[in-house]
Protein backbone atom coordinates (compact mmCIF):
# COMPACT_ATOMS: atom_id res chain seq x y z
CA UNK A 1 0.00 0.00 0.00
CA UNK A 2 2.83 2.41 0.88
CA UNK A 3 4.52 1.57 -2.42
CA UNK A 4 1.28 2.23 -4.32
CA UNK A 5 0.84 5.58 -2.62
CA UNK A 6 4.39 6.57 -3.45
CA UNK A 7 3.84 5.63 -7.09
CA UNK A 8 0.54 7.52 -7.24
CA UNK A 9 2.13 10.60 -5.72
CA UNK A 10 4.97 10.44 -8.19
CA UNK A 11 2.56 10.28 -11.16
CA UNK A 12 0.39 13.18 -10.01
CA UNK A 13 1.52 16.48 -11.60
CA UNK A 14 2.17 19.51 -9.44
CA UNK A 15 -0.49 22.12 -10.34
CA UNK A 16 2.10 24.86 -10.09
CA UNK A 17 4.17 23.16 -12.80
CA UNK A 18 1.19 22.29 -15.01
CA UNK A 19 0.15 24.63 -17.88
CA UNK A 20 -2.75 23.73 -20.16
CA UNK A 21 -2.30 23.95 -23.93
CA UNK A 22 -5.85 25.36 -24.13
CA UNK A 23 -5.77 29.19 -24.28
CA UNK A 24 -7.51 31.07 -21.50
CA UNK A 25 -10.44 33.36 -22.32
CA UNK A 26 -8.13 36.35 -21.98
CA UNK A 27 -5.59 34.77 -24.34
CA UNK A 28 -8.28 33.93 -26.90
CA UNK A 29 -9.62 37.49 -26.84
CA UNK A 30 -6.10 38.83 -27.30
CA UNK A 31 -5.39 36.40 -30.15
CA UNK A 32 -8.68 37.22 -31.89
CA UNK A 33 -8.04 40.94 -31.55
CA UNK A 34 -4.53 40.58 -32.96
CA UNK A 35 -5.81 38.43 -35.83
CA UNK A 36 -8.59 40.91 -36.64
CA UNK A 37 -6.09 43.77 -36.64
CA UNK A 38 -3.75 41.79 -38.90
CA UNK A 39 -6.55 40.95 -41.36
CA UNK A 40 -7.74 44.56 -41.45
CA UNK A 41 -4.18 45.73 -42.05
CA UNK A 42 -3.77 43.24 -44.90
CA UNK A 43 -7.03 44.42 -46.48
CA UNK A 44 -5.84 48.02 -46.37
CA UNK A 45 -2.40 47.11 -47.72
CA UNK A 46 -4.04 45.46 -50.71
CA UNK A 47 -6.41 48.40 -51.21
CA UNK A 48 -4.56 51.66 -50.62
CA UNK A 49 -7.31 53.47 -52.50
CA UNK A 50 -11.01 52.62 -52.52
CA UNK A 51 -13.88 54.27 -54.38
CA UNK A 52 -17.14 52.34 -54.23
CA UNK A 53 -19.52 52.60 -57.17
CA UNK A 54 -22.28 54.40 -55.28
CA UNK A 55 -24.81 56.17 -57.55
CA UNK A 56 -25.16 59.92 -57.28
CA UNK A 57 -27.89 62.52 -57.38
CA UNK A 58 -27.84 65.68 -55.34
CA UNK A 59 -30.66 66.08 -52.84
CA UNK A 60 -32.14 68.60 -55.31
CA UNK A 61 -31.79 66.63 -58.56
CA UNK A 62 -33.66 69.24 -60.63
CA UNK A 63 -31.77 72.15 -59.01
CA UNK A 64 -34.96 73.10 -57.13
CA UNK A 65 -33.87 73.94 -53.60
CA UNK A 66 -37.36 74.53 -52.27
CA UNK A 67 -39.00 72.10 -49.87
CA UNK A 68 -38.64 69.19 -49.41
CA UNK A 69 -35.37 69.16 -51.37
CA UNK A 70 -33.64 71.74 -49.19
CA UNK A 71 -33.94 69.39 -46.22
CA UNK A 72 -33.56 66.06 -48.03
CA UNK A 73 -29.92 65.21 -47.32
CA UNK A 74 -30.80 62.34 -44.97
CA UNK A 75 -33.27 60.81 -47.41
CA UNK A 76 -30.91 61.23 -50.36
CA UNK A 77 -28.01 59.61 -48.50
CA UNK A 78 -30.14 56.65 -47.44
CA UNK A 79 -31.35 56.07 -51.00
CA UNK A 80 -27.91 56.25 -52.60
CA UNK A 81 -26.29 53.95 -50.03
CA UNK A 82 -29.11 51.42 -50.14
CA UNK A 83 -29.29 51.23 -53.93
CA UNK A 84 -25.53 50.69 -54.07
CA UNK A 85 -25.67 47.93 -51.46
CA UNK A 86 -28.65 46.23 -53.11
CA UNK A 87 -27.00 46.59 -56.54
CA UNK A 88 -30.16 48.09 -58.04
CA UNK A 89 -30.38 50.60 -60.91
CA UNK A 90 -31.38 54.12 -59.88
CA UNK A 91 -32.81 56.67 -62.29
CA UNK A 92 -33.46 60.30 -61.42
CA UNK A 93 -37.21 59.73 -61.48
CA UNK A 94 -36.90 56.73 -59.17
CA UNK A 95 -34.65 58.74 -56.86
CA UNK A 96 -37.23 61.54 -56.60
CA UNK A 97 -40.00 59.03 -56.00
CA UNK A 98 -37.98 57.50 -53.16
CA UNK A 99 -37.34 60.90 -51.56
CA UNK A 100 -41.06 61.63 -51.48
CA UNK A 101 -41.73 58.18 -50.02
CA UNK A 102 -39.24 58.68 -47.19
CA UNK A 103 -40.48 62.20 -46.45
CA UNK A 104 -44.04 60.89 -46.13
CA UNK A 105 -42.85 58.10 -43.84
CA UNK A 106 -40.99 60.56 -41.59
CA UNK A 107 -43.98 62.87 -41.29
CA UNK A 108 -46.17 59.93 -40.35
CA UNK A 109 -43.70 58.51 -37.82
CA UNK A 110 -41.81 61.56 -36.50
CA UNK A 111 -44.16 64.42 -37.26
CA UNK A 112 -41.47 66.14 -39.35
CA UNK A 113 -38.83 65.31 -41.95
CA UNK A 114 -36.41 68.23 -41.74
CA UNK A 115 -33.85 66.69 -39.35
CA UNK A 116 -33.25 63.13 -38.19
CA UNK A 117 -30.49 61.89 -35.92
CA UNK A 118 -28.50 58.82 -36.87
CA UNK A 119 -30.73 56.34 -34.99
CA UNK A 120 -33.86 57.74 -36.64
CA UNK A 121 -32.14 57.62 -40.02
CA UNK A 122 -31.28 53.96 -39.43
CA UNK A 123 -34.88 53.28 -38.40
CA UNK A 124 -36.08 54.92 -41.61
CA UNK A 125 -33.67 52.80 -43.62
CA UNK A 126 -34.77 49.55 -42.00
CA UNK A 127 -38.50 50.30 -42.16
CA UNK A 128 -38.53 51.29 -45.82
CA UNK A 129 -36.06 48.82 -47.27
CA UNK A 130 -36.74 45.72 -45.18
CA UNK A 131 -33.27 45.49 -43.71
CA UNK A 132 -32.57 43.22 -40.77
CA UNK A 133 -30.30 43.89 -37.82
CA UNK A 134 -27.46 42.06 -39.61
CA UNK A 135 -27.66 44.29 -42.69
CA UNK A 136 -26.35 47.41 -41.01
CA UNK A 137 -24.34 48.59 -38.03
CA UNK A 138 -24.26 51.79 -36.01
CA UNK A 139 -20.73 52.76 -35.00
CA UNK A 140 -20.16 55.34 -32.28
CA UNK A 141 -16.98 57.41 -32.21
CA UNK A 142 -15.45 55.73 -35.27
CA UNK A 143 -11.78 56.26 -35.99
CA UNK A 144 -10.33 56.95 -39.43
CA UNK A 145 -9.14 53.34 -39.51
CA UNK A 146 -12.61 52.06 -38.58
CA UNK A 147 -14.13 53.85 -41.57
CA UNK A 148 -11.37 52.74 -43.93
CA UNK A 149 -11.78 49.12 -42.81
CA UNK A 150 -15.50 49.21 -43.59
CA UNK A 151 -14.94 50.82 -46.99
CA UNK A 152 -12.25 48.27 -47.84
CA UNK A 153 -14.88 45.57 -47.31
CA UNK A 154 -17.24 47.29 -49.76
CA UNK A 155 -19.54 48.82 -47.14
CA UNK A 156 -21.10 52.22 -47.84
CA UNK A 157 -21.25 54.62 -44.89
CA UNK A 158 -23.93 57.20 -44.08
CA UNK A 159 -22.55 59.96 -41.87
CA UNK A 160 -23.94 63.17 -40.27
CA UNK A 161 -22.11 66.48 -40.03
CA UNK A 162 -22.09 70.03 -38.80
CA UNK A 163 -22.26 71.20 -42.39
CA UNK A 164 -20.72 74.63 -41.91
CA UNK A 165 -17.55 73.02 -40.58
CA UNK A 166 -16.93 71.08 -43.79
CA UNK A 167 -15.80 74.08 -45.80
CA UNK A 168 -17.25 72.89 -49.10
CA UNK A 169 -16.84 75.83 -51.53
CA UNK A 170 -19.86 74.71 -53.56
CA UNK A 171 -22.36 75.12 -50.73
CA UNK A 172 -24.56 78.19 -50.96
CA UNK A 173 -23.60 80.91 -48.49
CA UNK A 174 -22.17 79.36 -45.31
CA UNK A 175 -23.59 75.90 -45.94
CA UNK A 176 -26.14 73.75 -44.11
CA UNK A 177 -26.29 73.85 -40.33
CA UNK A 178 -26.84 70.07 -40.35
CA UNK A 179 -25.91 67.76 -43.17
CA UNK A 180 -25.66 64.10 -44.10
CA UNK A 181 -23.79 62.37 -46.92
CA UNK A 182 -22.37 59.05 -48.09
CA UNK A 183 -18.71 58.18 -47.51
CA UNK A 184 -17.72 55.89 -50.39
CA UNK A 185 -13.95 55.67 -50.46
CA UNK A 186 -10.55 56.98 -49.49
CA UNK A 187 -7.07 57.71 -50.79
CA UNK A 188 -3.88 58.42 -48.86
CA UNK A 189 -5.10 61.73 -47.44
CA UNK A 190 -8.84 62.03 -48.08
CA UNK A 191 -12.20 60.40 -47.71
CA UNK A 192 -14.19 60.27 -50.95
CA UNK A 193 -17.86 61.16 -50.61
CA UNK A 194 -21.06 61.53 -52.52
CA UNK A 195 -21.99 64.87 -51.00
CA UNK A 196 -25.66 65.31 -51.83
CA UNK A 197 -25.57 68.96 -50.76
CA UNK A 198 -24.26 70.14 -54.14
CA UNK A 199 -24.60 69.08 -57.77
CA UNK A 200 -20.78 68.90 -57.78
CA UNK A 201 -20.80 66.47 -54.88
CA UNK A 202 -20.03 63.23 -56.72
CA UNK A 203 -16.63 61.88 -55.61
CA UNK A 204 -16.03 65.02 -53.56
CA UNK A 205 -12.96 64.62 -51.35
CA UNK A 206 -12.44 65.86 -47.81
CA UNK A 207 -9.24 65.59 -45.76
CA UNK A 208 -9.55 62.89 -43.11
CA UNK A 209 -9.36 65.34 -40.22
CA UNK A 210 -11.93 67.72 -41.71
CA UNK A 211 -14.52 64.99 -41.99
CA UNK A 212 -13.80 63.50 -38.58
CA UNK A 213 -13.85 66.87 -36.83
CA UNK A 214 -17.12 67.97 -38.46
CA UNK A 215 -18.90 64.67 -37.75
CA UNK A 216 -21.88 65.34 -35.46
CA UNK A 217 -25.39 63.95 -35.51
CA UNK A 218 -28.42 66.18 -34.96
CA UNK A 219 -28.71 67.81 -31.54
CA UNK A 220 -31.70 69.94 -30.54
CA UNK A 221 -29.60 72.55 -28.72
CA UNK A 222 -26.18 72.70 -30.36
CA UNK A 223 -24.90 70.74 -33.35
CA UNK A 224 -21.45 70.63 -31.74
CA UNK A 225 -22.95 68.52 -28.93
CA UNK A 226 -24.16 65.92 -31.42
CA UNK A 227 -22.51 62.51 -31.09
CA UNK A 228 -20.12 61.13 -33.67
CA UNK A 229 -21.96 58.16 -35.17
CA UNK A 230 -22.29 56.53 -38.58
CA UNK A 231 -24.44 53.91 -40.28
CA UNK A 232 -22.58 51.14 -42.12
CA UNK A 233 -24.70 49.24 -44.64
CA UNK A 234 -23.53 45.72 -45.39
CA UNK A 235 -24.43 43.68 -48.48
CA UNK A 236 -26.95 41.01 -47.64
CA UNK A 237 -25.63 37.46 -47.89
CA UNK A 238 -28.48 35.06 -48.71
Amino acid sequence: LITALLLLTACTPNEADFKSDVPTIEERISQNSELRTQIQSEIRDQKSEINLDVPFFSQAPDSDWGMPWQEACEEASVILAYYYTADLPLSKEKFKEEVYKLVDWEIENYGQYEHTNISQTAEMLVANYELSITDYELISNPSIEDLKNELAQGHAIIAPFAGRQLGNPFYSEEGPYYHMMVIKGYDEEHFITNDVGTKRGENFIYPYETLMSAMHEWHDEDINLGAKKVIVIKPRID
